[in-house]
């Protein structure tokens, strides 16, 4: 009896090391990074910007918001990163549910910076690290960083992106290491995969397909799609219905309904809903706890050939009428 209580603890032993050997030496699951140079084009750096500040709002995650401002627009430096959000922080933006991040996490800087920034990031690693969630270093970055949604943004849009990055201004700005709790530490490493497969736009001759295309990459479904608690996933049947909570400055908000229901957009027409961005471009003063995480002012500023093709993507949903998720 004792030998064989002997066999079993070793064998789990063996067990524990040839877990922990294969979780050290094969995750993140990746690539090298792709041997590749960006075009510095002016043309190429102007759509990176249209994409990065008006579309993905990288930008708008990876600067310090104004919230004196509807919108809480950027903050100069931008793109020099944010305070770190820590357990005993709750953060804007942060689903009402899902307020308590498990450790520390600082969004970094990513102006062209050699020491602190992505400087001194080859364009393959930065390309990699948006799209398949690892950073320079080969470490998997915490999903708060949208890798499982930017994979689908296209190959020619993701190097614009890249360009418009290399040419923002260089600003000196550290940012404490992240410090993840256990069991999240291991599971961060487990979520990355690698991405090989070519992305292109759409047809802007088909606005609906094009307008799936900038409502996926904009994130639309991830706010206006209700999930449960601590939750990534959104509940089947209620893309886009709205009724997500989100907390700011105090109070609790909902997201609207994009789906063509009379609760949301049913009764709109195309004119309303791009006037809707145009009329909230101002940079208006508002009390912070009257103000909205939507940043109207980089959403407004998108073209209305691309805010048209969203409205039109989003009549082709199904209706689903509007629910307010329980906090």
């Amino acid at each position: 009896m004792k030998k064989l209580l002997v066999r079993i603890v070793l064998a789990v032993i063996v067990a524990i090391l040839l877990v922990w050997t294969w979780y050290a030496t094969q995750l993140p699951r990746q690539r090298p990074a792709a041997d590749i140079q960006v075009a510095m084009t002016p043309e190429n750096i102007a759509r990176g910007r249209y994409l990065a500040v008006n579309v993905l709002q990288c930008v708008d995650c990876h600067s310090e918001r104004d919230w004196n401002f509807y919108g809480g627009p950027p903050m100069e430096p931008i793109g020099a990163g944010r305070a770190c959000m820590t357990r005993e922080t709750i953060a804007a933006g942060v689903n009402a549910g899902q307020e308590r991040f498990p450790g520390r996490l600082c969004i970094r800087n990513i102006t062209a910076d050699q020491e602190t920034g992505l400087g001194s990031w080859t364009d393959g690693e930065i390309i990699r690290a948006v799209r398949e969630g690892v950073n320079k270093d080969g470490k998997g970055l915490f999903p708060i960083m949208p890798y499982f949604i930017y994979k689908n943004v296209a190959d020619d849009d993701i190097q614009a992106v890249v360009a418009y990055l290399r040419s923002i201004k260089p600003v000196k700005s550290v940012r404490p290491e992240r410090q993840i709790d256990f069991p999240m530490n291991m599971l961060v490493q487990l979520w990355p995969e690698p991405f090989d497969s070519p992305a292109h736009t759409p047809d802007r001759s088909d606005p609906v397909a094009y307008g799936k295309y900038l409502a996926t990459v904009a994130r639309c479904e991830f706010c206006h799609t209700p999930k449960g608690p601590r939750s990534m996933q959104g509940f089947e049947g209620r893309e886009f219905s709205g009724g997500m909570p989100f907390f700011l400055n105090g109070r609790t908000m909902y997201t609207m309904n994009l789906t063509p229901h009379e609760s949301g957009l049913g009764s709109w027409t195309r004119e309303q809903f791009i006037q809707l961005f145009k009329s909230r471009v101002a940079r208006v003063e508002t009390e912070p706890t009257a103000n909205t995480l939507m940043n109207w002012n980089a959403f407004g500023q998108m073209s209305d050939a691309d805010l048209g093709a969203l409205y039109d993507f989003f009549m082709s949903l199904p209706p689903v009428p509007y629910q307010q998720e329980a906090i």
